[in-house]
Parts: structure tokens; C-alpha cells; sequence
């Protein structure tokens, strides 16, 4: 059995000295995380971010990531990520971050459902004003573990945390009646989802809410076999979780409801930040991207639903 380490010990890159703040002032033991399944998972981008943010030059920068490692304690041996793994989850998230910015500079009166949150910031590295209800939401042992180590509050805003498996059919019948828009992030999410859950899940947060917009990522079928291999995602592998959902066609997914519509596809290893990569992961980067099973292997989708989608907001996303 591995051994339980700090988590600040065993990252093999150099530690930034200055960091912001993300929780309370009080000293506190460093938590244990013992987390398995999909829940262990919200570990993996923790590291990723935290990676990314110690580099000279980095494509996230993530202040907050490493604070948080420094107040908990896990497995690390179990979490080991590679370079060019690390930089592909920091330009997702970037990528999350800027598409969420946007939005909400457009659409000021707006609900935000940040769907397994995990460890996730972004509500601190996001803009956003005192019209904006953001609620992060995760499972209960997650939501449990989150408020011991990140803020429960937000001076001045209306920003809250629910735990709950958002497989439950009702859970959103607490987040109505919303004003506004409503932005559903799900990053790191519909892929460990079975793909009737994934699919359904998106149907009933059309059905659930009067228009908005989803984001999440795709991968392709190819790349779900081979992300299943032990020796592919090791970090994945080693909490028992399983990549269940693939989309190899994102357009097809407008027939789960008639108000839905694909607003925007980049793939991952298109998007902005990838000239980032260390020089073997852009040399990897330019192989993949003249294979389209490959450049399409993973993509980060943005989704309209509901009242008004055929009205042009092209501009919206920043």
C-alpha cells in the first residue's frame, strides 16, 4: 500500500513563494483525502493547476492552487501526471475561465452552476458582480471537504455550495426560480459519466432552466479506450474511476432538446495556450494535429439552450 505523503513535498517543480490567500486566517492540521472513484479525481486538476502556476511562464495561473495543496494530504504516489497532461488541463481550464468570463460581462443577471467543482477556484480567479448568483456543487463528501479549505463566502456576493450527486433527478428544483441566464460549467465532469447519465443530464438542465449556456469537454471514442488504459491516465487509473462517456459528434447532441445548440468546438490542442507546452509536448502537439482522430480527440464544447438562441451572440464568449 502506498504511503500517505504531504502533498507539498512531492511536486517536483519549484514552488512560488507568493500566493493569494483562499481561506480563512486560522491554522488548521492538514486534511486527509481519501477519496475514491470519480470524487478522487478533483485531485487531478488540483495538481494540474498548481504545476501550471509554478512554471515562469504560465498558461493559467492559478494563484490559489497551491494554498490549497499546502492544507491537505493524500496519496500523491497514486496522482502522478505527466507535463504534457498537466499543461492540457490548464489550457482547458483557461479556456473554461475565459468562456465563463465573457459571459458574464455580457450577462451581468445570471445564475452560475459550476458543476463538480472539486477543489476548483474559479470562482476567485473569475470576475464577477453583486448581480450574479454563482453556487460551486459537488458531491457532499466533496462539499464537506471543500468548505475546510476553501471560502463558504464571498464578502458581497451571493455565492453558496451545495453537495449532491447532480444525477438525482431533482435537485435543480432547489436552484429555481433563477432571473436572468444561467451558465452550467462542467468541466472534468461528462466523461466519467455513463452515457445515458451524461446525455440526460444535459436534457434536464434545458428543460430546467429558461435559457443559458453549457460548457464542458468531449472525447472522442478512440481516445475513451485508450484513456481507460492503466497506463494512459495513471492519476484516473488509481482512484477506480472509468471514462464512460464519449462524443465523437458534438452537433449530434442538439437532437436531446430542441432548444439546444452548439455554440462553439475548440479542440484542446487548438486552443489558446498550447504554444506553452514544453518543446516535446508542441512537437506532439503538431504530429497530432495532421490526424483528425487525434486534433478531435478531445474538445471543449460551449452550448446554448432555451428562449432566444436563434438571436446572434456571437460576441458573448470574449
Amino acid at each position: 500500500m502506498a504511503t500517505t505523503r504531504d502533498s507539498s513535498q512531492a511536486l517536483d517543480y519549484p514552488q512560488k513563494t507568493s500566493r493569494l490567500p483562499c481561506q480563512q486566517t486560522e491554522k488548521h492540521e492538514k486534511i486527509p483525502i481519501q477519496l475514491d472513484g470519480v470524487a478522487g479525481t478533483l485531485l487531478i486538476p488540483l495538481l494540474a493547476r498548481a504545476y501550471d502556476n509554478a512554471l515562469p511562464d504560465p498558461i493559467l495561473g492559478d494563484v490559489y492552487a497551491q494554498d490549497v495543496l499546502d492544507k491537505i494530504e493524500f496519496d500523491v504516489a497514486a496522482m502522478s501526471l505527466t507535463p504534457f497532461q498537466n499543461c492540457g488541463i490548464a489550457v482547458r481550464t483557461s479556456q473554461f475561465d475565459r468562456w465563463t468570463a465573457g459571459f458574464l460581462k455580457n450577462h451581468a443577471n445570471t445564475t452560475v452552476l459550476h458543476l463538480a467543482c472539486g477543489f476548483d477556484s474559479r470562482m476567485q480567479r473569475v470576475e464577477w458582480g453583486d448581480k450574479t448568483r454563482w453556487i460551486d456543487i459537488d458531491l457532499p463528501e466533496v462539499i464537506r471537504l471543500r468548505s475546510q479549505i476553501l471560502p463558504v463566502s464571498l464578502p458581497g456576493r451571493d455565492y453558496s455550495l451545495v453537495g449532491v450527486d447532480v444525477l438525482e433527478e431533482n435537485w435543480m428544483r432547489d436552484i429555481v426560480p433563477v432571473s436572468g441566464s444561467v451558465l452550467v460549467i462542467m468541466e472534468g465532469l461528462l466523461a466519467y459519466l455513463p452515457e445515458k447519465d451524461a446525455r440526460g443530464l444535459l436534457q434536464r438542465i434545458c428543460q430546467a432552466f429558461p435559457h443559458g449556456e453549457i460548457m464542458c469537454e468531449s472525447v472522442s471514442s478512440v481516445a475513451l479506450k485508450v484513456l481507460n488504459r492503466p497506463d494512459s491516465m495513471k492519476a484516473a487509473s488509481g482512484t477506480g474511476a472509468l471514462f464512460q462517456s464519449s462524443i465523437d459528434n458534438p452537433m449530434a447532441l442538439e437532437n436531446l432538446h430542441p432548444s439546444l445548440r452548439l455554440a462553439e468546438s475548440v479542440p484542446v490542442i487548438q486552443a489558446s495556450g498550447t504554444e506553452k507546452f514544453p518543446l516535446l509536448g508542441r512537437m506532439l502537439v503538431y504530429l497530432v494535429s495532421w490526424f483528425p482522430s487525434g486534433r478531435d480527440s478531445a474538445k471543449l464544447l460551449r452550448w446554448r439552450f432555451g428562449e432566444g438562441i436563434g438571436r446572434s451572440h456571437e460576441n458573448e464568449s470574449g
